[in-house]
């Protein structure tokens, strides 16, 4: 399964951001791509604090949009 593009939306990456192994085993090896539409959803997330923020960032600047 490794070196395959996988495009992510909004809820696979709170649901891994959020902590899933199984989720992390499954996309890890993998080019992630998520859209710019995706960033916004994520970033304009209600409720979001400033650490929220700093780890949807972190995740952000590894995949490619």
């Amino acid at each position: 399964m490794s070196g395959r593009k996988l495009f992510l939306d909004t809820n696979i990456i709170l649901y891994l951001l959020n902590g899933d192994e199984t989720l992390a085993e499954l996309l890890n090896m993998n080019q992630l791509y998520i859209s710019v539409i995706t960033e916004i959803e994520l970033l304009g997330f209600n409720g979001i604090n400033t650490d929220d923020e700093k780890i949807i960032k972190e995740f952000i600047s590894h995949v490619k949009s």
